[in-house]
């Protein structure tokens, strides 16, 4: 047997856990931000007042078992007004939030379309809007500030406060082999995934092993100079200390790669090791980025699934 997984995050890192497992595991549940204010996603919450669908439309995709109608859903439209910058799968996904009565039913509804391998959830019944804090003192709403502030972070929460974490996030958490925290942006996607009402406590009481894959780089306006111990800190201080093990790249990487990331501000993550232990934290390296277009450190599904199955216990009897 196979063992059951459930995966924390959004952005492109978690699609890609997603994509590594989707048919090595038994049971596979993916837990998604839904504090996106930008974009698609950020237009459709405010014009319709619907959950952001954008990174839960990434996740259900990339366990799709209908690739054709996969390919639709990620469509976007590129010319126009009123569509311009959309997705197709976001507004089938705000359309049958609509006409389900709720956007979890929306979700569960597109799942069956698209014949997804596994369930996709919201990580909180509701549009969740982050308070960011920075190092500075200074705070800003929405996620989207963050890039447009450009300071370092220092915390987030959301609002409304205590908007609980959908009962079957929970169940799944406690029923899982392992839990995995997704690569991606650190405050806006892997912690924003976390803040549901519940998830907290559900991640104490799991008694298997969290992982944290870490980002191969820094982020610019968001991780400016973290190490990787300052990312397992930051994950500590919204959540406790719930992560047990974290898995990095151990490749080294062209300096090709590296310089375009340099010239926008970002870095590799400085892996200290001993800072990591500290922690009471397992560190383990495997070879995990592959060159995606456009000269871009990306995770390779495949490399990315081997790694964190290594970690899995044997399924429960």
């Amino acid at each position: 047997m196979t063992p059951s997984v459930v995966a924390f995050g959004g952005g492109t890192g978690l699609p890609v856990v997603l994509r590594g497992l989707r048919d090595a595991v038994a049971g596979l549940t993916a837990v998604v931000t839904v504090a996106d204010d930008g974009g698609s996603s950020g237009r459709l919450r405010q014009e319709l007042g619907v959950a952001p669908p954008g990174d839960v439309r990434r996740c259900l995709v990339a366990l799709a078992g209908r690739r054709h109608l996969a390919e639709v859903f990620d469509y976007r439209f590129e010319d126009g007004v009123d569509l311009r910058d959309h997705s197709v799968g976001n507004i089938i996904i705000a359309a049958l939030a609509e006409m389900e009565g709720g956007f979890c039913e929306g979700v569960e509804r597109a799942a069956r379309f698209l014949r997804v391998k596994g369930c996709v959830l919201p990580a909180a019944n509701e549009s969740l809007t982050l308070v960011v804090r920075y190092a500075d003192g200074s705070v800003t709403r929405g996620e989207s500030t963050v890039r447009e502030v450009g300071r370092a972070v220092a915390a987030v929460s959301a609002e409304p406060a205590g908007a609980p974490a959908p009962d079957a996030a929970i169940a799944a958490v406690e029923e899982a082999d392992l839990v995995v925290l997704a690569p991606g942006s650190l405050f806006t996607s892997t912690i924003a995934a976390l803040l549901g009402a519940g998830v907290q406590e559900a991640l104490r009481r799991f008694r298997g092993r969290v992982v944290y894959v870490a980002n191969l780089m820094t982020q610019p306006g968001e991780t400016d100079g973290f190490t990787l111990s300052d990312h397992v800190r930051a994950i500590a201080q919204h959540v406790g200390p719930v992560i047990t093990d974290v898995l990095v790249d151990a490749q080294a990487r062209p300096e090709r790669l590296l310089r375009r990331y340099r010239d926008e501000g970002g870095r590799p993550v400085d892996v200290d090791r001993e800072a990591v232990r500290a922690l009471g934290v397992r560190l383990h390296e495997a070879p995990l980025y592959v060159e995606a277009p456009g000269h871009e450190l990306r995770h390779d599904p495949e490399r990315l699934a081997r790694a964190l199955l290594a970690l899995a216990p044997p399924p429960r009897a």
